[in-house]
């Protein structure tokens, strides 16, 4: 079935009636942040009031967060409710025979805009606007600009029943139009900008259309080579994916924007969003490894995709490392998955084996696509023994089930890490109607990484096909980078403590308990919940991350300490080294931008670990999804809980208008200044090490080695002049600056003065105090709420991923977290606090018997295993209090 564009009748499914029009694509990029508006226009036929329904993509990290429709003289700006009462809302205005608008996110990239009692021969002029970070080009300094102009065939079954639409053409003759204004810091330039999809006007040095009424005297004067414009129409419906390619020098520093949010909710705290952006490059050492390759054949993939997938096989396995003892297999998949190689287990990987595999690679393509069953047939069949493990997709597929698909990846990545093994998953995407949602999703919970070929480079075998595969390859050997913690130099705002009368028993007043649903109340969903942990971070410490861009974000009720964001790491193969990257910030600026994308990050991992919660009417998946509506409801964010509603009776802005101008807004990217030299002080970046530093490997550029002096010590100190709060282009005091050694790419250095990574010492008294107020809060049992010990324990970061060993364990995620939480209170006791064992050690026991005694009565392990599951864990711990 063909899902395409365009508004449909629900009573017959018929696009007649509804033509498109006109469709209006806004991008406005500043830096690494897009801002895009989608607006479309469409011509009521039918002869009474009808509901309507149509569907669109919009990139799969995208964060909606405005929605407006206007059906004749009525514009109305939605706002965002709980689904379900979005929906209840919705049908009550159209039994009242009232204009109704509503719109539903169905999966990362597909949303649906259903319109209820349209009028006859009325206009229908919709807009959505959406924002998120530019996806890299995987290439050096190169970003990739896709903008979902098309909408193409998706095997599998559709969640939303009613968007069955049949195979028809959106209309007749519809003009497309797209514009794009880029924006990059002033002291730097846009270069090799190209559009790989469409044939496009370039006009370089501006960044929207005012050249159009320049002379060519004026186009000289108001020139500037940090900007630039594109300009694509066409009178026909797209059917390929719109993609912009370009490179901005040293866009791959890291970077730290901070925002402060601009008039908060009534009663809601004014709080501080960051969006932290690295890039990692640094070699794992050399490791036998299983390769294995997962060829979509389905009908989709006939002509060029199945001969360039062939073809990237063969590029890859002719250059991936060869270890002694590593292995690979190739599997093709179309409904179901198999090995074309003899035998069906893997092979060694060496040159006879790997020509006699890929003389059977074929171009025979038929059938649809499920690609959770072929990742569960290369899953169960893979090489358990060996340390790495590395699945490489190739398709052009989209695909309905990809929700069961990342199921079935987060469930094997995380048994392989249990057992100190490294299993990842990346895609390479075909065509330009490749699902990025999907690809992006896998890689994401695979631990990988994505590329793609788009349709025009399908032909071109060396320039672009070649360099894609060495893409891969790279990022496969890419070593692991664990985010220990992220201190962003924000004193958390702490809950209320009192003592009791005896002077000794403290008491946390606002404490963030786990309710199950008959506690929650009957409030409205997401309205019935605590407020949120001071700290809100996505995602969380303990998180893995691998080559590429890589985006950190948190909302934080607090008050900036230092204007310093420290990041503390750890490399695959190294983990008694814990490593310390440190970078300033200036002035936070005021909007909304930064924690939209914040919520939306926030609100991707809640909907990623809804995948794992087995019972989803127990009371885990329940407050689960009570966090996915507050967010969405406090920043006006579609998300799997959360719908966008307006009714013509009073829900949502209603205006009135009387031509089909579009309304005025301010472009939330306006808050972003790209003007380096205005005021704003250096930006310090830092590289501090708790260890002598590992040798490190890089692509592309020269690492030159740094001493370290001692431990804890500045060794190189990079110095950037920044954008309130986001890095521009370099500055240094040396006159020839060196690349400097790390896990972040494109630093430069020089040794500056001045600088200290001193930090005040508490004093016997404060830490004899915070020990006894720790210990204050234990529960009789022994176990320590995650929620009451946060502002002690993890007084600036937010408290760690649950690691894989404990999180694969079968039984409640509240329990896990308990678990794991009372394990860092040992551990933070026992590393921060050991001159004050007389105090702790009675409180640590008991601790110590809680975890094992409920990893045994819970979680059905002997005494053993618990033994040994609590010494991991506590090892895991100890690592986040260097």
């Amino acid at each position: 079935m063909t899902y395409v564009r365009g508004v449909y009748s629900q009573q017959n499914w018929s696009p007649t009636d509804y033509p498109l029009l006109t469709s209006n694509y806004d991008y406005k990029v500043r830096d690494v942040f897009v801002e895009a508006t989608l607006t479309e226009t469409y011509q009521a036929r039918a002869r009474g009031p009808q509901e309507v329904s149509y569907m669109f993509e919009i990139p799969p990290e995208a964060s909606v967060i405005k929605f407006s429709a206007q059906v004749g003289d009525i514009i109305v700006q939605a706002i965002v409710d709980e689904k379900e009462e979005a929906q209840r809302k919705y049908q009550e205005a159209k039994k009242a025979n009232d204009k109704a608008w509503l719109l539903d996110k169905i999966n990362d990239e597909v949303l649906q805009i259903t319109l209820g009692n349209v009028s006859p021969d009325s206009l229908i002029i919709t807009r959505v606007t959406y924002v998120h970070v530019i996806s890299t080009n995987n290439l050096e300094d190169s970003v990739r600009l896709t903008i979902p102009a098309g909408f193409a065939a998706r095997p599998g079954s559709n969640p939303n029943p009613i968007s069955i639409q049949p195979a028809a053409p959106a209309g007749t003759d519809p003009v497309i139009t797209i514009t794009v204004g880029i924006e990059v810091q002033q002291t730097s330039e846009v270069q090799s900008l190209d559009c790989i999809s469409h044939k496009v006007t370039i006009v370089p040095g501006f960044s929207d259309n005012s050249f159009s009424t320049m002379n060519p005297v004026q186009k000289q004067q108001n020139r500037r080579y940090w900007k630039s414009y594109v300009a694509f129409s066409s009178s026909r419906r797209l059917n390929n994916h719109f993609v912009l390619v370009w490179t901005v020098p040293l866009i791959d520093q890291p970077r730290c924007n901070v925002e402060r949010l601009d008039n908060p909710v009534k009663d809601t705290p004014e709080t501080l969003a960051f969006a932290l952006t690295m890039v990692s490059n640094v070699k794992l050492p050399l490791e036998e490894h299983e390769y294995i390759f997962l060829i979509d054949t389905s009908g989709s993939m006939a002509g060029s995709r199945i001969e360039t997938a062939n073809r990237v096989v063969k590029t890859m396995l002719t250059q991936l490392p060869r270890q002694k003892k590593s292995t690979f297999n190739i599997y093709t998949f179309s409904t179901t998955a198999q090995s074309i190689v003899s035998g069906q287990r893997s092979l060694h990987y060496d040159t006879s084996e790997v020509a006699n595999a890929t003389s059977k690679l074929s171009v025979n393509v038929s059938g649809g696509t499920d690609i959770k069953a072929a990742l569960d047939t290369v899953f169960k069949q893979r090489d358990v023994s060996k340390p790495r493990c590395s699945v490489i997709v190739i398709t052009d597929g989209l695909d309905w089930g990809v929700a069961a698909a990342l199921q079935t990846v987060q469930a094997n990545v995380e048994a392989a890490e249990a057992q100190s093994k490294l299993l990842r998953v990346f895609v390479m995407g075909l065509g330009d109607q490749v699902s990025r949602g999907m690809c992006e999703a896998l890689a994401r919970a695979g631990a990988g990484a994505t590329a793609y070929i788009s349709e025009g480079q399908l032909d071109n075998q060396y320039d672009n096909q070649d360099l894609k595969a060495e893409t891969l390859i790279n990022a496969i050997n890419y070593a692991p980078i664990r985010v220990i913690s992220v201190d962003w130099g924000v004193k958390p705002n702490k809950p209320a403590v009192v003592r009791a009368d005896d002077g000794n028993n403290l008491q946390v007043l606002s404490s963030r308990p786990q309710p199950n649903r008959e506690q929650l109340g009957a409030a409205d969903k997401g309205d019935n919940l605590p407020p949120p942990l001071a700290i809100q971070q996505a995602p969380l410490p303990g998180t893995m991350f691998w080559a590429f861009r890589s985006s950190w974000y948190a909302i934080i009720n607090g008050t900036i300490r230092d204007r310093k964001v420290k990041i503390s790491y750890q490399i695959r193969g190294s983990e008694s080294s814990t490593e310390v990257f440190q970078m300033s910030y200036e002035n936070e600026i005021s909007g909304h931008l930064i924690h939209s994308l914040a919520a939306k990050a926030l609100i991707q991992t809640l909907e990623d670990k809804a995948h794992s919660i087995k019972d989803a009417k127990s009371d885990e998946s329940y407050y689960n999804k009570c966090e996915i509506v507050r967010l969405g409801k406090m920043y006006s964010l579609s998300s799997t809980q959360t719908s966008f509603i307006a009714t013509s009776n009073g829900i949502g802005i209603r205006t009135n208008v009387v031509s089909n101008a579009p309304p005025g807004a301010r472009s939330l990217l306006s808050s972003l200044p790209v003007n380096n030299t205005s005021g704003v002080s250096e930006q310090n970046v830092e590289l501090l090490h708790t260890s002598p530093p590992q040798s490190v490997s890089a692509t592309g550029r020269s690492i030159v080695a740094s001493t370290p002096t001692s431990k804890g010590s500045v060794d190189t100190v990079t110095t950037l002049a920044p954008t309130a709060g986001s890095t521009s282009t370099l500055t240094t005091n040396t006159a020839t600056p060196e690349i400097l050694q790390g896990p972040f790419r494109a630093l430069a250095l020089s040794l500056t003065a001045g600088l200290s990574n001193s930090t005040s010492t508490p004093s016997a008294e404060q830490e004899a105090d915070s020990v006894l107020e720790m210990i204050a809060l234990q529960d009789s049992n022994g176990a320590f709420n995650p929620n009451r010990v946060e502002d002690l324990v993890f007084a600036s970061t937010a408290i760690p991923a649950i690691p894989a060993f404990l999180s694969i364990l079968n039984g409640s995620g509240n329990v896990k977290e308990q678990v794991w939480v009372t394990i860092c209170v040992i551990a933070f006791l026992q590393k921060k606090h050991a001159q004050r064992s007389s105090d702790w050690s009675a409180a640590i026991s008991k601790a110590e018997e809680f975890v094992k005694t409920t990893l045994c009565n819970v979680f059905s392990l002997d005494s053993h295993q618990a033994e040994g599951i609590f010494i991991k864990s506590l090892r895991n711990a100890e690592a986040h209090f260097y």
